[in-house]
């Protein structure tokens, strides 16, 4: 793994969420069960005052110290200040390459904890899901003096870094279509394009817990086996739940039929299985698990091999006159199984009928995957005409939708966004500009700063 530079705020985001790690365990290999965080102390001292947690058998109430290395505990020298005397928990991000000892003024050996040898995920799409959920604390650099830049001028800039989000976007499927136009499994550019529709669509279904899971599931279908292969709503289910690793110890009357089929196919098909084990369940609602998703996802597989949807969704771009409006249409009348339609999980009955996907999750595809793939679908092939619809698209259409980091940039930068455009603009200035601190890159920053002052500013920045 490699071993990022994390600020303590950000190591202690992780910590105060537990869907990020599993398992932990001290140095020493005994178990650590968290019954209260604590306090966040802002003064000196401890990161956070009044903790209690579970050792093994034993409940310890005190404080926890937050560190990026387990040796900061020493650079620091705690052990010689009477603050840490109380310390019942080291927690450090990385151990790097020295002896794991925290030891207090008092001389007690303070149990530690390696969190990033428990992570759930990888440390990327945790950073991503942080940032996409500033904390209440997090300002941006400029916060409080960007009033000063005149709003067209922040608006024409907001515009800009829209556009180079959606080139960013297009960029990332450009690579993975360069990297499946060598498999030689794959013969066509048809198949080609399609395959990569399908991976980033699955995706984006998979959210912030189940990202990296559906990728990797989508990657073990083979298109061109499929369409020989897969005909109906049940194949398609049982090829995706059986290689979700799902299609284990269930023995209702669905379930065993999905295991019969996935038997006849599997040997046919030749797709790897993943484990059951490896999907996250913990904290989702139940209309956001991933047995719902995967069942979506087997149904726009079937529209995929069966009823040509990237070509229909190519003709949308281009006959339309309400792209989104008949892009969610789409969408939305793919029919997946009956099964989910009354189940959130095998064997687990609904209280209501399931829509299984909302209009604000298709929304989010048609952003960051319809969009930036018919972009680059209309430079690959020289058409000119689709180019300008879907720039129209992406620029003209009015954006509804809410989350966190919008909340945040439109709030200190006093920014409406008006279209879809511009909102991909402030999410991309706030990953890219401001997280990172290049407000020495931002039309924004250069006219507030001085150059030689922004490093002073980004102390500010809080996770």
């Amino acid at each position: 793994m490699k071993k990022l530079t994390l600020n303590e705020n950000f190591i202690s985001r992780i910590w105060l969420n537990p869907s990020y790690y599993n398992d932990v365990k001290t140095t020493d290999g005994k178990s650590v069960n968290i019954i209260n965080y604590g306090i966040p102390n802002s003064d000196s001292g401890a990161d956070f005052s009044d903790a209690l947690i579970k050792i093994d058998n034993v409940v310890y109430s005190g404080d926890v110290e937050i560190h990026q290395s387990v040796n900061d505990w020493n650079v620091h020298n705690h052990k010689k200040d009477p603050k840490y005397n109380k310390v019942i928990l080291h927690v450090a991000f990385w151990k790097e390459d020295f002896p794991v000892s925290s030891k207090s003024q008092s001389k007690r050996e303070i149990p530690t904890v390696i969190l990033s040898e428990f992570l759930s995920s990888s440390i990327h799409d945790i950073w991503k899901d942080i940032i996409n959920n500033p904390s209440p604390e997090f300002k941006l650099p400029c916060f409080d003096i960007n009033s000063s830049v005149n709003s067209d001028a922040k608006k024409e800039w907001i515009k800009d870094v829209g556009m180079a989000r959606l080139v960013y976007r297009a960029g990332r499927i450009k690579s993975r279509i360069n990297v499946l136009s060598e498999d030689l499994h794959i013969s066509s550019k048809k198949d080609v394009w399609e395959k990569v529709f399908l991976e980033f669509t699955f995706e984006a279904l998979g959210f912030s817990k189940n990202k990296t899971q559906f990728l990797n599931l989508s990657k073990l279908i083979d298109l061109k086996k499929s369409k020989k292969y897969i005909n109906t709503i049940s194949d398609a289910d049982s090829v995706l739940f059986g290689a979700a690793g799902f299609l284990t110890g269930n023995k209702t009357e669905y379930p065993k039929n999905l295991i019969s089929r996935w038997n006849e196919l599997q040997p046919l098909l030749k797709f790897d299985s993943m484990n059951g084990a490896e999907w996250h369940f913990f904290r989702l609602r139940p209309m956001n698990f991933p047995t719902l998703r995967i069942a979506y996802a087997s149904a726009f597989m079937l529209e995929i091999i069966k009823s040509d949807f990237l070509k229909r969704v190519v003709f949308c771009f281009k006959n339309s006159s309400g792209v989104f409006k008949d892009l969610t249409s789409l969408f939305l009348e793919i029919e997946f199984s009956e099964y989910w339609k009354q189940h959130y999980d095998f064997g687990k009955k609904s209280n209501n009928e399931n829509n299984v996907i909302g209009k604000s999750r298709i929304f989010d595809i048609i952003v960051n995957v319809v969009i930036p793939l018919m972009y680059l679908y209309s430079k690959e092939f020289s058409d000119e005409d689709l180019f300008i619809k879907v720039k129209k698209t992406y620029q003209s259409s009015k954006d509804n939708s809410k989350n966190k980091v919008l909340d945040v940039m439109t709030k200190q930068l006093s920014l409406k966004p008006a279209n879809v455009c511009e909102s991909q603009g402030l999410i991309h200035l706030h990953n890219f500009y401001c997280v990172k601190g290049n407000c020495g890159e931002c039309k924004i920053g250069e006219k507030v700063f001085d150059k030689f002052a922004v490093n002073e500013v980004l102390k500010i920045i809080l996770y």
